[in-house]
């Protein structure tokens, strides 16, 4: 049985690791979520994001350290609810983090933004002017 190391980044800002089983990988990740469909989010180096498709409409919180760790990682979009982090292969499987991989979210998700990402941030929330506000303080 192969074994899939991923983190899940919660909107609270809570990082945990999960490791998710080859062959039931989309249940996993949907019972993780929290979610019925979810969408993939690719990211520099290799780097998915698998985020609840539904989650701006239902109500799920801004996930604010996904949404940075998105623009960090080439892809200025904007991430509601769980969202869970896994390595991707050329041809598209999904795959475990690598320890470089898991290295650079973490060390993404511990340091404050360039004033360049977070000027596209700002462009990106500015629908949620509470939150922009909030960007001030990262």
């Amino acid at each position: 049985m192969t074994i899939i190391r991923s983190l899940i980044i919660n909107p609270t800002e809570t990082i945990t690791t999960l490791n998710l089983t080859a062959g039931s990988t989309g249940a996993d990740i949907a019972a993780a979520i929290g979610c019925s469909m979810f969408d993939v989010v690719g990211l520099a180096d290799n780097i998915d994001l698998f985020v609840d498709d539904e989650g701006l409409i239902n109500g799920s919180p801004l996930n604010l350290p996904a949404t940075v760790l998105a623009h960090l990682l080439g892809r200025p979009t904007v991430i509601f609810g769980t969202a869970i982090a896994v390595s991707v292969t050329p041809d598209g499987e999904t795959i475990g983090l690598t320890d470089p991989q898991l290295a650079r979210i973490q060390k993404a998700l511990a340091q404050r933004p360039d004033d360049g990402t977070v000027d596209t941030l700002v462009e990106s929330l500015s629908p949620f002017p509470t939150i922009v506000s909030m960007l001030d303080n990262i």
